[in-house]
């Protein structure tokens, strides 16, 4: 009978002892689950903004030649809807999405072919580029003796088909 007293005792010391331990890395790993989660909204709205401004197309150019040509606005169109869907996420946000939009380098290339001078790559039809880096809250890893804010990278380019 005492064989099991001790077992029983050992089993709740090593219970109070890894408990910290394991509520550490339950938190870790359901913080990093919301990065993803973050990083996947965030690729979205570049995403999405990058179609909608490609899709903004000169329509006098396309019936005058026959060739697609993007608006001369399609930069601030891409801008613009960066942000507006960016305020869907803003709890996730560590910063305002019109001030990450407002950062984000964003180019429109209205004639192809075109060289992107910030990545080389070359576009053989007009694109639209979004380069942002957004900055987002993580305050489990901030609790964690990590950064309570966590910027990532995000690229998105569209043409037209």
């Amino acid at each position: 009978m005492s064989a099991l007293r001790d077992d029983a005792g050992l089993a709740a010391l090593t219970t109070i002892v890894l408990l910290p331990l394991l509520v550490v890395v339950l938190a870790g790993a359901l913080q990093l689950g919301a990065i993803r989660v973050s990083i996947a909204r965030v690729q979205a709205a570049a995403d999405l903004a990058t179609l909608i401004a490609v899709n903004d197309q000169d329509d006098a150019e396309l019936a005058r030649s026959g060739t697609l040509r993007l608006a001369d606005d399609a930069a601030d169109v891409a801008r613009e809807y960066f942000a507006r869907e960016l305020e869907l996420s803003t709890p996730l946000l560590a910063a305002a999405p019109a001030e990450i939009a407002g950062s984000a380098d964003i180019a429109a290339f209205p004639i192809a072919p075109a060289t992107d001078p910030r990545s080389g790559a070359r576009y053989d039809r007009p694109a639209v580029r979004i380069d942002a880096e957004v900055p987002l809250r993580t305050p489990i890893l901030g609790a964690l003796a990590f950064r309570s804010v966590t910027t990532v990278r995000v690229f998105a380019m569209s043409s037209p088909r």
